[in-house]
C-alpha cells in the first residue's frame, strides 16, 4: 500500500487553533490536487468494482495517517452489473454511442436486432406495441429558471452577482426520475433493446451514467449525443434494422462502508459524511476533503473538540444508496442516538461547465452553483449560511428539502448522499453538494473543470462549521423550528 504523504504540519494544535481554524496548518492545495488527479486517473468506481474497493484501501490508509482512531469496515452486500461490451450498428456499419444505460440489462452475445420505433416521454406506448423492436426515445432534460430556487430558499449567497434569476438551469441528471419511468414502462411493450438521445454535443454525453438506483432491468439500452439523431431518424424512416449489443456479468459481491472516530469531549456526534463509489473526481471529491479536515480535527488537543465526530465514507451512492440505507439501519438504535447532526459533503469546487453559442461544451468561468441542503431548523440554516460565506465566493444557497420522502421527520428529503441519514436515520442532516454538467460521466478529465484552490476554501469552511457546532446546544440542533415547505 503507498504511503500517503501529508504535507502540512503534523503537531498538535491548541488554543486557539480550535476556535478559529488555522488556515495555515490546513492540508496546502497542492496535497488536494494531487488526489484529484489522482481520482479522475482511477476512472469509473462503479459500486464494488476493483476500481472502486482499491480507493476504499486507499481511503482507509489516509485516514489512518490522518489520525482518525478505530478506522473500520462493515459489509455492505451488493449484486454487482458490470458492462463487458456495447455497440450499436446497422448493415455492418457501426453508430456511435455515448455509454451504456447502467443496470439496463444484457443481450445474448451476438446482440438484439429490429427496427427503430420512436417513443415520447409523455406518451406510454400500448402492451405489446414494441414487440420485437428497439425503442429510441430522448432523454428527458428539464430546465427551469434559477428564479425558481426561491421557493425553496432560506438564503442566498451571491455577493458576485454571477446567478441571474431569469437564466435557465438546465443539467442532464435533473431528468433521471422521468428516465426512470420511462425505461420502467418499456418491458410491457414489447421493446428488445432501447436507445436513449442525450441532447447534449458529444463530449457531454459521453460516459453518462444514469440511472443508477441499482434496480436491473430486461430491456438492455445504450445512449447516444445528439449528433446520431438524424441518422436514428433516416433508420427509423426506412423501416433499417439495427443490431444493438450489451453485454454484461452479475455477481453478489460485498462492498464496505469505512467508519472512524475522532475523539471529543463528549460521546455525543457529529457524522461527518461523503461516498467511495463515483464517476469521475469531482463525483466525488467529498472523501478527499474528509481526509484533509479529520487531519486538521484530530490534530486538536484532547479536550478542545466538545464533540466526538465519525467519519462515515459510505459506498453505494451508485447503487441506490444501499451504503448509506445499510449504515442507517445498523445504527439506528445506537450510534444514531449519539448524533446532535451530520454534514455531509460531496462535488466541492466544481466549475460551471456549459455548451457555448458555437455548440461546443466549456467552462464559463463561474463557479457550479453550490447548495447544502438543511431541515427547517434555525441553527443549522445559521451555521450553513456562515460557510458559504466563509468560503469567500459564491454562488450558494441554503435549501429547504423538498423531493417527498414520507419516512423523514419533516415527509421531504432531497437529491445527494446525505438525504438517507436524515430520512432513514432522523439524524438532522446538512448535505453540500453541486450539480455541474458533468456529474455523471465517467471517463471524462475534471480536474479542469475543479477549482482546487475553492475545494480548500470550503474544506476549511466547513471545517469551521463543525467547530463552531460544537457550542451549540443539542435542543437547539434537534428541533424544527422553522415553518415546513408550503
Amino acid at each position: 500500500m503507498e504511503r500517503m504523504r501529508f504535507h502540512a504540519s503534523a503537531r498538535r494544535l491548541s488554543g486557539n487553533a480550535a476556535a478559529r481554524v488555522d488556515t495555515a496548518e490546513f492540508l496546502p492545495a497542492e496535497q488536494l490536487r494531487q488526489w484529484h488527479e489522482e481520482l479522475d486517473r482511477r476512472g469509473l468506481r462503479a459500486t464494488g468494482s476493483p476500481a472502486h474497493e482499491r480507493y476504499i484501501d486507499v481511503l482507509i490508509a489516509r485516514l489512518e495517517q490522518a489520525g482518525v482512531s478505530q478506522v473500520h469496515t462493515e459489509p455492505v452486500p451488493i449484486r454487482r452489473w458490470t458492462p463487458v461490451r456495447w455497440s450499436l450498428d446497422s448493415a455492418r456499419q457501426p453508430i456511435a454511442t455515448s455509454s451504456y444505460i447502467p443496470y439496463s440489462g444484457s443481450t445474448p452475445p451476438g446482440g438484439v436486432t429490429g427496427v427503430l420505433a420512436r417513443v415520447t416521454w409523455d406518451a406510454t406506448p400500448a402492451a405489446g406495441a414494441l414487440a420485437g423492436r428497439i425503442a429510441v426515445l430522448d432523454v428527458p432534460s428539464p430546465a427551469s429558471d434559477y428564479s425558481v430556487l426561491d421557493q425553496i430558499s432560506y438564503a442566498a449567497w451571491d455577493p458576485e452577482n454571477l446567478i441571474e434569476r431569469s437564466a435557465r438551469y438546465a443539467r442532464p441528471w435533473a431528468g433521471v426520475g422521468d428516465l426512470i419511468s420511462l425505461l420502467d414502462s418499456l418491458p410491457a411493450t414489447g421493446a428488445i433493446g432501447c436507445i436513449a438521445v442525450i441532447d447534449l454535443p458529444p463530449e457531454a454525453a459521453s460516459g453518462s451514467y444514469l440511472p443508477y438506483d441499482g434496480h436491473v432491468r430486461n430491456v438492455p439500452g445504450v445512449f447516444v449525443d445528439r449528433t446520431v439523431r438524424p441518422h436514428l431518424e433516416a433508420l427509423t424512416a426506412a423501416g433499417a434494422p439495427v443490431r444493438l449489443t450489451l453485454t454484461t456479468t452479475a455477481e453478489d459481491v460485498v462492498s464496505r462502508n469505512v467508519v472512524g472516530i475522532i475523539p471529543g469531549r463528549t460521546d455525543e456526534l457529529v457524522i461527518l459524511n461523503s461516498h467511495t463509489d463515483g464517476t469521475n473526481a469531482v463525483e466525488d471529491n467529498g472523501p478527499d476533503a474528509i481526509v484533509a479536515i479529520a487531519q486538521y480535527l484530530s490534530r486538536l488537543e484532547r479536550g478542545l473538540l466538545p464533540r466526538s465526530v465519525m467519519v462515515s465514507l459510505t459506498t453505494g451512492h451508485f447503487h441506490g444508496g444501499i451504503g448509506q440505507m445499510t449504515f442507517a439501519r445498523q445504527h439506528l438504535d445506537t450510534t444514531l442516538r449519539k448524533a446532535a447532526c451530520a454534514v455531509t459533503l460531496e462535488h466541492l469546487g466544481a466549475l460551471e461547465w456549459a455548451e457555448n453559442a458555437a455548440g461546443q461544451m466549456a467552462l464559463t468561468g463561474r463557479p457550479e452553483l453550490g447548495v447544502i441542503f438543511v431541515p427547517e431548523n434555525r441553527a443549522m440554516v445559521a451555521a450553513s449560511l456562515a460557510a458559504l460565506k466563509r468560503a469567500g465566493n459564491g454562488p450558494g444557497r441554503v435549501l429547504r428539502p423538498f423531493v417527498p420522502a414520507p419516512a423523514s421527520p419533516s415527509g421531504y428529503g432531497w437529491p445527494g448522499e446525505g438525504t438517507q441519514l436524515w430520512s432513514d436515520g432522523q439524524v438532522m442532516t446538512m448535505n453540500y453538494i453541486a450539480g455541474p454538467t458533468y456529474l455523471l460521466n465517467w471517463g471524462i478529465p475534471t480536474v479542469d473543470k475543479c477549482d482546487i484552490g475553492r475545494m480548500r476554501r470550503e474544506a476549511i469552511a466547513f471545517t469551521q462549521m463543525l467547530l463552531d457546532l460544537g457550542s451549540v446546544p443539542l435542543a437547539s440542533l434537534s428541533s424544527l423550528d422553522l415553518p415546513p415547505l408550503a
